[in-house]
């Protein structure tokens, strides 16, 4: 069963490893796990500027990003729409995102091993959300 727009919104702003999906030169998907944030109805993730996903990005900016609860009963959010990117230093985002995702201590130590670096800010507005909740189906 889809989910409640009030419910997606509380498990995008769990700090859930998600999947990003983009599009390879050759045409093949290109996922990979990445840590990601969402507020104001955006998607915001980091890339560096000589990864893969990111010169798949350049050439073709539709992304997919999927969010799961990973244990049953499963909840499950896809989004997809168009990136953009922006390469700077984003150290608060960095050091937020590593505290939320890796806990206080050792998020702050990583935030700090990556102080200064240029990153590639993702973002993206979902153009088209699925989701489904098995908690809510009929046994």
């Amino acid at each position: 069963m889809p989910m409640k727009k009030k419910d997606i919104e509380k498990l995008l702003k769990k700090p859930i490893v998600a999947v990003v999906a983009v599009t390879a030169p050759d045409g093949a998907p290109h996922a990979v796990p990445t840590w990601y944030e969402y507020a104001d109805g955006q998607v915001v993730f980091h890339t560096g500027a000589e990864s893969f996903k990111y010169k798949c990005l350049v050439r073709d900016p539709r992304v997919t990003l999927v969010v799961d609860t990973k244990k049953a009963p499963y909840k499950t959010v896809v989004l997809k729409g168009r990136a953009t990117l922006e390469e700077k230093v984003d150290d608060k985002r960095t050091e937020r995102m590593a505290v939320e995702y890796l806990g206080k201590k050792l998020g702050k130590a990583y935030a700090k091993s990556l102080k200064g670096n240029k990153v590639v800010v993702v973002t993206f507005k979902p153009s088209h959300t699925v989701s489904w909740d098995y908690s809510q189906e009929s046994p």
